[in-house]
């Protein structure tokens, strides 16, 4: 098939800060037997192409976001998407994210008359005033969101609680598909780790919420002197967490090691006996995947998969409120029963394998053939004309 996707960004050549692993991993699985064009909305402030896993990646610059801008993109995605004529328009375009990718790509179905796929990849539908945060604070960004998830010919999300946030906004989804880590990168170690080691992955920003996990760990150290902390990701609050550790009285227990490269990540897991979740909100954080398939298990807030995982007929995660005394709680629980840890870790570490970075590409390829013979049919049906969303 060929297969448009159309992404914000994180399609830098492997090894640079700037990649989103999971849409690495989908692209290298499905350009083995696609043809993959990547259309990036605004990677870059400047126009520019490049490859990636031999596929050609453009990148449409976004300017300041205004609506013009937004519209101007758009354009530029489909004009992109037409590029070579009647023989190289996509079989099926899918955009990650359902803001300004996701308007593109059914944007992009509709001129061309192919199925469309739209995943809800993060805070598109949320409204979180404490940290200002979400696409829902905003008229425009609601009227954006709605709009992109409206216009395709099939929506999906990664975990049942996002389908369930996505519905409260009046905004169904059509399939769960989860986003998986590589089974090759992220491995159990030899033996589990001992000791009272935390680490949490995530960037460090107001909506991952570590002054949480500072505040929270905090309490830890009081009751395990000899746990310790360690917080990977790019520093987006230029040292403010820093300064809190200090002030807090914790600094000498807490690490920060900035980006780790993904293919170092394993180590960093497989040190730990607990990994840490503390967002506001999260429609499928990866951590928590590639933790489990390193025999790790998450404590965390009631979020994508923390949440999935919690709920569970056996649980695969510890599930918790947003505050430092049940964070602590549920992080105390498990450094101090090392059974029923190891028993989350090893649920967590089956549903991880299970739906592996593998098996995504291949629900995805399911779906968008699936979609595309549904349109072929519908078009031969209806003398050609466009696709409509069987919803």
């Amino acid at each position: 098939m060929r297969v448009v996707l159309v992404v914000p960004g994180g399609v830098d050549q492997p090894g640079s800060d700037r990649v989103i692993p999971f849409i690495h991993d989908l692209i290298q699985r499905l350009a083995v037997e696609n043809t993959v064009t990547i259309i990036a909305i605004g990677h870059n402030p400047e126009p520019g192409e490049w490859t990636l896993y031999d596929c050609d990646v453009i990148n449409v610059s976004i300017g300041n976001h205004s609506r013009s801008d937004v519209l101007r993109a758009v354009r530029e995605a489909v004009r992109i998407a037409g590029r070579g004529g009647r023989a190289c328009r996509p079989d099926v375009v899918h955009g990650l994210w359902a803001g300004v990718t996701g308007l593109a790509a059914a944007a992009i179905g509709r001129r061309y008359r192919v199925p469309s796929v739209v995943t809800l990849c993060g805070g598109e539908l949320a409204a979180i005033p404490e940290i200002g945060y979400g696409g829902g604070l905003t008229g425009g960004g609601k009227l954006l969101a709605r709009t992109a998830l409206r216009l395709p010919t099939a929506t999906t999300a990664a975990t049942e609680w996002m389908r369930a946030h996505a519905a409260a906004t009046g905004a169904p989804i059509d399939e769960l598909i989860p986003l998986g880590a590589d089974r090759a990168r992220f491995l159990p170690a030899a033996a589990p780790a001992t000791g009272a080691h935390i680490v949490q992955v995530a960037s460090l920003n107001a909506v991952k919420d570590q002054y949480l996990a500072l505040n929270a760990f905090a309490i830890v150290l009081a009751a395990r002197p000899d746990a310790t902390l360690t917080l990977a990701g790019v520093d987006t609050m230029h040292g403010k967490h820093s300064s809190l550790a200090e002030a807090l009285g914790i600094a000498n227990a807490v690490r920060f090691v900035g980006f780790v490269q993904p293919d170092d990540l394993c180590e960093l897991y497989q040190s730990a006996a607990v990994h840490l979740n503390t967002s506001w909100h999260d429609a499928g954080p990866l951590a928590v995947v590639e933790a489990a398939l390193c025999g790790v298990c998450t404590v965390g807030t009631r979020v994508g998969h923390v949440s999935d995982f919690a709920s569970l007929p056996e649980p695969a995660a510890v599930a918790v409120d947003h505050n430092a005394q049940a964070v602590a709680a549920g992080v105390l629980r498990l450094l101090n029963d090392s059974t029923a840890r190891a028993a989350i870790a090893e649920r967590a570490h089956a549903w991880a394998s299970l739906h592996n970075a593998d098996a995504t590409a291949a629900a995805f390829e399911t779906l968008y053939r699936r979609l595309a013979a549904r349109s072929s049919r519908a078009s031969a049906a209806a003398n050609g004309e466009s696709p409509r969303r069987n919803t």
